[in-house]
């Protein structure tokens, strides 16, 4: 029961509220081909942007404990963990869970494995996907790994 729902026209089309790059989707087969990808993505980006705030975000702890692991293992610059919200608010890369960015931003996000298994077509799942994705000042990056979750559209 969508609130304004009655007031939305029929084939009103979503407005972007802010300007940018497009958001970017990128899916694999295994989750290790995902931290390949986001290590070299990201060191590029730190040679880049030496300054940029960057939020690595997951739908749990275990996932960001996963992610951090092997990030770290790529020798990622000024990568941390973030636990119980202790964000530094300094350049470099921080892994989180979506829920402990709510309310803050950042240059870049990445929404790690916004596939079917963690966001499926479920109210929890949705209001994830909107806190997570509305975390990025810059650009968002939406991994998935195996399926991509029926939120996403094509």
């Amino acid at each position: 029961m969508g609130v304004l729902r009655e007031l939305r026209e029929e084939d009103a089309q979503p407005v972007a509220a802010r300007s940018g790059p497009p958001v970017e989707t990128f899916r694999f087969g295994d989750r290790g081909a995902c931290v390949a990808f986001l290590s070299e993505a990201l060191h590029a980006l730190s040679r880049e942007e030496p300054l940029a705030s960057v939020a690595i975000l997951t739908p749990d702890g275990a996932l960001s404990d996963l992610y951090h692991e092997g990030l770290v293992a790529s020798e990622l610059p000024r990568l941390r963990r973030v636990a119980d919200q202790d964000f530094t608010f300094a350049p470099g890369i921080e892994v989180t869970e979506i829920e402990q960015a709510k309310g803050l931003e950042f240059d870049y996000v990445v929404l790690v494995e916004v596939d079917a298994e963690w966001f499926p077509d479920a109210p929890r799942a949705r209001r994830l996907l909107h806190v997570g994705a509305t975390r990025a000042v810059h650009q968002l990056w939406v991994t998935a790994v195996g399926s991509p979750s029926p939120l996403l559209t094509p």
